[in-house]
């Protein structure tokens, strides 16, 4: 699988060694001070989880977020599983607390929508957020995504592949 990028990210997926070392909370490639984040090793140990069930496939996983500028990892997105049989996926972003802000998040989503629906076998992709997290619910919409329910704290997005939105 080859990294994605936009002249300003690069998304470098992780393969399952280097979900291993973030799953240990350590960055296999050189990073911000504050990289990993505190969900990075839940989601490497999510990968690494089904890898032992024979459930991943190359580019429905984790991507390190690579801010070409300097080359440092700024944090990781990726889908948390392979399509199931509606061809829905969901997706997932974090960044490190300096990188917040810049852009990065959304970035990194508009690229693994345009990958992911480029695959035939995703129509579908599912963003959840906390409902109070105004920071990534502004990146869903900003990429396309409408809102489709709320439960407690916790808010889900839905982007369909004729959806797509060209917004920046």
């Amino acid at each position: 699988m080859a990294a994605l990028s936009d002249g300003v990210i690069e998304l470098v997926p992780v393969d399952p060694a280097q979900a291993q070392e973030l799953a240990l909370g350590r960055c296999p490639l050189p990073a911000v001070a504050d990289y990993p984040h505190a969900d990075t090793a839940a989601t490497a140990r999510m990968l690494r989880d089904s890898l032992g069930i024979d459930n991943w496939v190359p580019g429905f996983g984790i991507y390190l977020i690579v801010r070409l500028a300097d080359g440092l990892v700024e944090g990781d997105a990726g889908f948390h599983t392979p399509p199931d049989l509606r061809g829905s996926a969901e997706i997932g972003y974090g960044l490190a607390p300096s990188a917040r802000g810049c852009g990065f998040a959304g970035r990194a989503v508009r690229l693994l929508v345009a990958w992911g629906f480029a695959q035939p076998s995703l129509s579908t992709i599912i963003g959840e957020t906390a409902a109070d997290n105004a920071a990534s619910i502004r990146v869903l919409e900003a990429c396309g995504f409408t809102r489709i329910a709320a439960s407690g704290d916790r808010e889900r997005y839905r982007l369909q592949g004729g959806e797509r939105s060209s917004r920046g």
